[in-house]
């Protein structure tokens, strides 16, 4: 069935946050009449980190700083403290009851789209394979339904890393996806695969099913995220004033803006960092875990923490002018104390694997060099010799390479159709000012727009809500304004 729609129509697929953001954007701009689809195939599923029922599964960012509405940053807050079970409420919620915050800004948005007149339409189903048609596109379901759109925009979300281990592949005991966890035997050794905060939640969850057999959390660098402090900030005049040189330039060098952060580091600390702790680092040991937490809940400045709250938009937009080269040393290089420093865990979570290591449960292991079957068991090598463990999780996260992307069948389509292409750097190639992909000319593919996981390469943070809000309000923006030409061309005036 093909949908007809006199006015613009637009459809959307996914509509987990950042779908959200992108929808409570766009939808006040669209004139009465026209038509919104929206299509998921199960936004609730537990699979996705919201969906987590687990209550000790916290949000990772405060409360302050988890609205969906860029020009509301209270919002969130707001809505918890109506909502939470305690008071005051908690400074990180479960990310349930961000899940739920999530649904109820898209239902409110769609209410008061539908009373301006915008036809908005749900549609659980997924989304095959994206078509042209002329000017306008098609997507097809996998139903059969085939919906005609002026624009249409991707709202992924997280996809799947590629499969690091594909010889487990089919062990009855490795699980390639942390997603939901099953029930494991409650004394089994399980090996997570990983040390960042999705590793963290493995732990967090096998820890609240009163799980006795030991867990071992384990990476080539055995580095867990630092503890979340205050979000106060520092000045960053070195870093603003190098961006401003690279902004008149049109170039960046990573050496230049590395020597601005340090130097703004410096300046905002009380007494000089430990660089070769933070570039190198880890494993993280129960001592270094215990100094982090202390350090958070005594109060004590904490520099480079101050300049990377306050260095977020100005990173973005370093990353927009540095060169392939550079960034390919960030990703390669840089990424692992970035994600440590960067992604922190939050306090409470923070004090329940410090306990994990107490109890002599937990452990963090670096140097992991291979993971293979055993029989019916698995051996694990690391830095720390070789072991046997019953079960294999991998909690390695997201991925954004080929591999990853053509394990959505959507994007897997889109890559063959040749609507996107690969970028170098993890997920498609975009033009960053409208977030519609380049085709293999480089020529961007007008009315499709990518926003999430699948614009990595050319906007590196992608996991995080404050920038994906600010992203999906700049699609937004660019959806309008294609729309408006659109119009214009159509009938010749605004």
């Amino acid at each position: 069935m093909t949908i007809e729609s006199t006015g613009p129509v637009v459809v959307q697929i996914g509509r987990g946050p950042t779908g959200t953001a992108l929808a409570r954007h766009l939808l006040p701009a669209l004139p009465p009449g026209a038509r919104y689809l929206v299509i998921d195939r199960d936004p609730g599923a537990a699979r996705l980190a919201f969906g987590t029922p687990e209550p000790t599964h916290l949000l990772n960012t405060r409360a302050g700083n988890s609205s969906l509405n860029r020009d509301d940053p209270d919002e969130f807050q707001r809505w918890l403290t109506t909502r939470a079970e305690s008071d005051p409420a908690p400074e990180f919620p479960p990310r349930a009851l961000y899940g739920r915050y999530v649904r109820d800004v898209f239902d409110h948005a769609v209410r008061e789209a539908r009373a301006a007149g915008v036809v908005v339409e749900l549609v659980s189903d997924s989304a095959v394979r994206i078509g042209r048609d002329g000017a306008r596109t098609q997507v097809h379901c996998a139903s059969g339904r085939v919906l005609d759109a002026d624009r249409v925009v991707t709202c992924l979300g997280m996809m799947a890393a590629s499969e690091p281990y594909p010889e487990l592949v089919g062990h009855p005991s490795y699980f390639a996806n942390a997603w939901p966890l099953p029930a494991l035997p409650k004394g089994a050794t399980v090996a997570v695969i990983g040390t960042r905060l999705t590793a963290v939640d493995v732990h967090l969850t096998l820890a609240a099913r009163w799980h006795t057999g030991r867990v071992l959390l384990a990476s080539r660098s055995g580095r867990l995220p630092r503890v979340r402090g205050a979000e106060t900030t520092a000045a960053v005049p070195h870093l603003q004033r190098c961006v401003q040189l690279a902004v008149a330039a049109g170039t960046l060098s990573l050496a230049d803006f590395g020597r601005a952060l340090v130097a703004d580091v410096e300046a905002a600390s009380v007494a000089p960092p430990d660089w070769e702790r933070i570039l190198a680092g880890g494993p993280t040991t129960r001592g270094m875990l215990a100094a982090d937490l202390a350090e958070v809940d005594t109060g004590v400045k904490r520099g480079w923490q101050q300049v990377l709250n306050a260095a977020g938009p100005l990173c973005a937009l370093a990353w927009q002018l540095l060169g392939d080269r550079d960034r390919d040393e960030v990703l390669t290089r840089w990424m692992t104390p970035i994600l440590v420093h960067g992604a922190p865990m939050p306090p409470p979570t923070a004090r329940r694997v410090l306990a994990g290591m107490d109890s002599g449960r937990l452990g963090v292991l670096a140097g992991l060099r291979s993971v293979r079957p055993l029989g019916r068991r698995f051996e694990l090598v690391t830095g720390h010799g070789r072991q046997e463990v019953d079960v294999v999780v991998n909690a390695t996260g997201g991925g954004t390479d080929v591999a990853a992307m053509r394990s959505q069948p959507l994007v897997a389509a889109m890559l063959d159709d040749g609507l996107l292409t690969a970028h170098p750097l993890g997920g498609a190639r975009i033009d960053v000012g409208t977030f519609e992909p380049l085709d293999a000319s480089g020529a961007p593919v007008r009315g499709i727009h990518l926003v999430g996981d699948l614009a990595r390469g050319a906007m590196l943070i992608t996991n995080d809500v404050g920038a994906l809000v600010a992203q999906a309000a700049q699609a937004a923006g660019a959806i309008r304004a294609g729309m408006a030409a659109t119009v214009l061309s159509r009938t010749g005036r605004p």
